[in-house]
């Protein structure tokens, strides 16, 4: 096997990562959808790799086998003050890898210049406090996913997108109301929002339910009421608000998807005891009409794969995985826990 050396990454190494990254996204175009088309060239792939480079809460790192680069990675240490919106979804003192943040050359054994760029940036974070890392990969690449899992990281999260104009299944025919919420209809925004939240608490999800972050919640939800440009979608059944799509754009929709025709559906819940009933479709039908009467061709969301309704639900209803979030959370003791000298 050749030596692999690794390095951090510089300035001089943006243009080659930028040709591996472009190379990777093109294989990547033959079998996923609504592929952002300036990514399959080098000169769309660097910016990306340059704000990550630049990024004073980055780690990088360059492999070189023969003076010749094989593979880049790059993270960011997440430390979120406890309260922040987004602290909902990030762990605190978590490493962070985009899907843009990584790729290794063609031709070569991708397993071990992953390993070796891992493990040297690795060591460094968790010297540093950093045990909880996230890697996000294409969907669609088993090879690249068996890599991933052979580091220790397990699929924790999944970005789908579906068409708009794609036809939604036929619902079961249940009588509902759904209007487009206003700010004054926050309180039924952050009930069905909570009961999203407690829906994930329960197992085999066990997302936290973090209370502190209320306020921010609240903010965040009110500011995108506020916007005309994107709705939030609640559907009532004898008055009463049980199910609810809202929509952001940009969103969360990961940088691998043409975000200048795509909406982010941020939150889909349908009330606790009456899934299953055929109103999540009846929204969703609802919500992609106005999609394709907006001007949207696509439609991206994140659902957790563990999610005994919601993964099967998304997946039935037409979005095609595009992104998965890899997770690992490294055994703290080894901060204490040290071979003898």
């Amino acid at each position: 096997m050749p030596t692999i050396q690794v390095r951090p990454a510089d300035r001089s190494d943006l243009p080659a990562c930028a040709e591996l990254l472009a190379a990777r996204y093109r294989d990547h175009a033959k079998r996923l959808p609504a592929i952002e088309p300036s990514l399959l060239e080098a000169s769309g792939c660097q910016p990306l790799i340059q704000y990550l480079l630049g990024n004073p809460r980055g780690d990088s790192r360059v492999a070189e086998i023969d003076g010749k680069l094989a593979g880049f990675l790059i993270g960011a240490r997440m430390s979120l003050p406890p309260n922040d919106f987004a602290s909902q979804f990030v762990p605190p003192q978590s490493i962070s890898i985009p899907v843009e943040g990584h790729a290794v050359a063609a031709g070569i054994d991708a397993l071990p210049v992953y390993v070796a760029l891992y493990a040297d940036l690795a060591a460094t974070w968790a010297a540093d406090g950093f045990f909880h890392h996230r890697a996000a990969i294409p969907a669609g690449d088993p090879e690249l996913q068996d890599i991933w899992v052979t580091l220790g990281f397990g699929r924790f999260l999944t970005a789908a997108t579906r068409r708009v104009a794609d036809p939604v299944l036929p619902d079961r025919g249940r009588a509902i109301t759904v209007e487009r919420a206003s700010a004054e209809d926050i309180e039924d925004v952050l009930a069905l929002s909570d009961d999203l939240m407690a829906w994930h608490w329960n197992s085999p999800m066990f997302w936290p339910v973090l209370h502190v972050t209320a306020e921010a919640v609240r903010e965040f939800n009110l500011n995108a009421l506020r916007s005309s440009e994107t709705p939030y979608f609640v559907a009532y059944e004898d008055g009463r608000p049980i199910a609810m799509q809202s929509f952001l754009r940009p969103g969360f929709t990961p940088p691998i998807i043409r975000q200048s025709s795509d909406v982010y559906l941020f939150e889909g819940i349908v009330t606790s005891g009456i899934r299953g009933g055929g109103i999540g479709g009846a929204l969703l039908r609802h919500s992609m009409d106005w999609a394709r009467l907006a001007g949207h061709e696509t439609c991206t969301l994140h659902f957790a794969p563990a999610n005994p309704s919601g993964a099967p639900f998304w997946l039935g209803h037409g979005f095609v995985p595009v992104e998965h979030t890899m997770e690992r959370i490294i055994d703290s003791r080894i901060a204490w826990a040290r071979p003898r000298s």
